[in-house]
């Protein structure tokens, strides 16, 4: 994949919105905005508690969230209609930021 910038969807394995995302990709990671509106609460509420967990630096509380992050096999839409598997998601409702890598 060639392109350094990035429209899409994150959805879950079910197709289920996490959030719309504008990224760019910077050293294999691609990082940007996230917009959660129409995501659901559950994901929300996860994504927030992650974020609480690093900003506390609770390190060792982080592993377990991680590994419910990646049971949900999200994937990023592109309008070109590609589904890119998506690994080591991070989420930061309150700043609204968003990183992972495609695989």
């Amino acid at each position: 994949m060639s392109r350094s910038k990035l429209k899409g969807r994150l959805v879950d394995a079910q197709g289920n919105l996490i959030g719309l995302v504008r990224v760019s990709m910077l050293g294999g990671l691609w990082s940007g905005e996230i917009d959660l509106t129409g995501s659901a609460p559950s994901i929300v509420s996860l994504f927030t508690r992650f974020e609480e967990l690093v900003n506390g630096q609770m390190l060792s509380l982080v592993d377990d969230l991680e590994a419910e992050i990646s049971q949900f096999g999200a994937q990023l839409l592109v309008a070109e209609g590609e589904a890119l598997p998506v690994g080591n998601l991070q989420i930061y409702p309150a700043q609204r930021e968003v990183s992972f890598r495609t695989t």
